[in-house]
């Protein structure tokens, strides 16, 4: 018993004998073939007369499948290229689609890189603004807690001279009474012999009996400004020593 290449319906028929050569594979044109169908069937040989029928059947049986295996091949091939074209024709009109979409992504990743950049330089120069701010307050509180040092040095010593100038006023209008006193006695003591003439040199020349312990009291009397010679001059109301005091 031998076996016999069995094509499935629309492949051509081949030559009787025919085996297929170790690379063959159908083509891709040709229908599929059904799940369940087998290419190699059993042949069993035949007995009796009529062989000479045998081979020219076989010849027109191969002839016939040939021509109408060609024929539904080529109407089959034909209207496969047809929806190859079709599926090729839609899978560049989608390649072309998903080109140009990730031409769009790539300038918006683009555009959004450009953005992230000129974000983080604007962070950066915001810290760096900051800082320079954080170190210049950091000064300025030096300075002033420095000056704030300095004030009080400057109080303390200001406390210190306002105490030292009250030490000399009051040594002052003390040697002003005191040379008021003397003024006083040494008038008295030439009062009897040079009579009304001397008291008036004396009160020009010494000021007589009036004192002003400042120049609040000798405003408040009428006096200011008080000039050398005058009633109530004396050197603690003429700081500068011009011959005027209480100007």
């Amino acid at each position: 018993m031998s076996q016999r290449f069995n094509p499935p319906p629309g492949w051509p028929i081949p030559p009787k004998g025919w085996q297929p050569p170790a690379d063959w594979t159908p083509d891709p044109a040709w229908p599929a073939a059904p799940d369940d169908w087998e290419l190699w069937v059993d042949v069993e040989p035949r007995t009796g007369g009529r062989k000479w029928l045998t081979p020219a059947v076989g010849a027109g049986a191969l002839v016939l499948g040939l021509i109408l295996g060609g024929v539904g091949a080529t109407s089959s091939a034909s209207s496969q290229a047809q929806e190859d074209r079709a599926a090729i024709a839609a899978l560049t009109g989608e390649k072309s689609d998903l080109t140009k979409d990730r031409d769009e992504l790539d300038a918006d990743l683009a555009e959004a890189r450009d953005d992230l950049t000129a974000a983080q330089k604007q962070v950066a120069d915001a810290a760096a603004q900051v800082a320079a701010l954080d170190q210049r307050t950091a000064d300025l509180d030096a300075r002033e807690a420095a000056l704030n040092g300095r004030q009080g040095e400057l109080d303390t010593r200001q406390a210190d001279l306002d105490g030292r100038q009250g030490q000399l006023d009051a040594r002052s209008a003390d040697l002003d009474a005191r040379e008021a006193s003397v003024s006083s006695a040494r008038s008295s003591g030439t009062s009897g012999s040079s009579g009304s003439s001397g008291g008036t040199s004396a009160a020009a020349s010494g000021g007589g009996s009036v004192y002003y312990k400042n120049c609040t009291e000798a405003r408040a009397a009428g006096a200011a400004p008080v000039r050398r010679g005058d009633p109530g001059y004396a050197s603690h109301l003429d700081r500068d020593n011009d011959g005027v005091g209480c100007e």
